[in-house]
């Protein structure tokens, strides 16, 4: 990337921040994120399913897909970031984000992470809790959010 490359990637940044931050301030809903009465019914289908033994993200996608998630506006809930072991790089808890439908720029992420151990798969299949578990938990990572936006030609959907 040459020097103009790299002013033009910033200047996107800038501007792609401050529609975010803009567009997060528009919005007077709060940010509540809730699992619906009817996600335990979902869990225990999905660990009694073929695909059980997914775990992490996964899940959480499939549940937001299947309507589970109570959300403050239409949108996905997805993996946004992830913190990782200094020491080895290997991904020691993932960050979810929420992407509303209407929006430019902002990407909603939790105000924290959960650990990669509680996003694993149930250890056998037909374990409902242990899914409705692993949903709470990034659910309740939503109880505070923070405004970020995508880089610069990520693209939305």
């Amino acid at each position: 990337m040459d020097a103009e490359q790299l002013r033009d990637f910033y200047a996107r940044s800038v501007r792609g921040r401050e529609t975010a931050d803009r567009e997060f301030a528009e919005r007077t809903h709060g940010w509540h994120f809730e699992l619906l009465p009817e996600a335990a019914q979902w869990a225990d289908e999905h660990a009694a399913g073929e695909r059980w033994s997914s775990g992490g993200t996964a899940v959480v996608e499939l549940a937001d897909a299947a309507g589970v998630i109570g959300k403050p506006e239409p949108g996905r809930i997805g993996s946004a970031y992830s913190h990782r072991d200094p020491m080895t790089e290997q991904t020691t808890a993932t960050g979810f984000g929420f992407w509303p439908r209407a929006a430019d720029a902002l990407v909603v992420h939790a105000g924290r992470a959960v650990p990669v151990e509680a996003l694993e798969a149930p250890a056998e299949r037909g374990d409902g809790a242990a899914v409705l578990a692993m949903l709470r938990l990034v659910v309740e990572s939503f109880a505070t959010v923070r405004a970020f936006s995508d880089p610069p030609g990520t693209p939305r959907s």
